[in-house]
């Protein structure tokens, strides 16, 4: 980030102390917004896991997505925003409900499977699978030297952490796999939401996608009748249902949004980077989840090759 006091801002008269403020005012904000997000997406594994800890996948999605609507409608009306219902508009709201239905239920299906630490650390390679999607899928520019070692890296770090270098660390490959789906859905859906270009306020985005993915989860609940809840959960559970729909659901993605006009892509990997670290953490804390030698060390291979895929990003911007 740059230096925001020049030489000749500090020796020009014209040099307005109001406008510095309202700058630092701007950035001050940006950085609260920055790390809201990654603090909230830290989270965001272990309140899934705690959700189906006690509630069935889809019922847990059901309530979640039921109070995302309510809470997202009130900052349609406070911002005084309105949802367009065009053609595209709907298309970029099914685009988004890629990531918000069809990936948080395989998310949810496998959160009963794997610890929160390696739902952190699976949807930390997206930056390094969108990548390659962008080359052989869309034909974009292809990878440098440094994001390749970045890419390999990576996957290494998953290869250690997923246990598949010990044999005292096991886990539960068909959560793994299902988490593994959840975050090629997500890729998926995020390259779908770029392509139809609605052009739409991220708030309308956000509003849209969460509407037409709870219509979705509706439609499941027939299939699982037999396990809705009937009785009111812990307070644990209650509390990860409420936190992943007002700050998971709506804060993190309504800040996310703004975040995409403000601050450099290489910025944003920061997030990427900085989330598997913190919910491995919150994981061992507060879920009394194995921190092993192996996932140890698959958590410092990851970050380090997102590090030099985030560093070859700097140098083309």
């Amino acid at each position: 980030m740059s230096n925001p006091f020049h030489s000749k801002d500090l020796s020009s008269p014209l040099y307005d102390p109001v406008a510095a403020s309202l700058n630092r005012n701007s950035r001050l904000a940006t950085t609260g917004q920055f790390i809201t997000v990654v603090l909230i997406w830290s989270l965001t594994p272990l309140a899934a896991v705690w959700t189906v800890n006690e509630i069935h996948w889809a019922w847990g999605l059901f309530i979640r997505f039921s109070l995302a609507i309510a809470i997202a409608f009130v900052c349609q009306l406070y911002f005084k925003v309105k949802i367009p219902v065009h053609p595209q508009a709907l298309l970029s709201y099914a685009a988004g409900a890629i990531g918000l239905f069809a990936s948080m239920a395989f998310c949810y299906m496998g959160a009963s499977k794997v610890p929160s630490a390696i739902i952190s650390m699976i949807y930390g390679i997206a930056p390094l699978v969108s990548g390659l999607m962008a080359i052989y899928i869309f034909k974009s520019a292809p990878f440098s030297a440094y994001q390749w070692m970045g890419l390999i890296l990576g996957m290494l770090g998953l290869f250690f952490a997923l246990g598949f270098g010990s044999q005292s660390f096991t886990l539960n490959y068909l959560g793994v796999g299902l988490e593994l789906i959840a975050m090629l859905l997500y890729v998926l859906s995020a390259f779908a939401v770029r392509s139809v270009n609605a052009s739409i306020h991220p708030i309308s985005q956000m509003t849209g996608a969460t509407l037409v993915s709870w219509v979705g989860y509706c439609s499941l609940l027939p299939f699982f009748w037999s396990e809705m809840p009937v009785q009111l959960p812990s307070l644990q559970s209650c509390i990860a249902l409420i936190y992943s729909a007002l700050f998971s659901s709506v804060l993190a993605m309504i800040f996310y949004y703004a975040l995409l006009n403000k601050v450099s892509p290489t910025t944003l990997m920061l997030i990427t980077i900085m989330t598997p670290v913190l919910a491995t953490v919150w994981g061992s804390w507060l879920n009394q989840e194995q921190l092993s030698p192996d996932l140890i060390l698959g958590l410092f291979l990851l970050c380090l090759g997102l590090a030099l895929y985030s560093f070859q990003v700097r140098s083309k911007v």
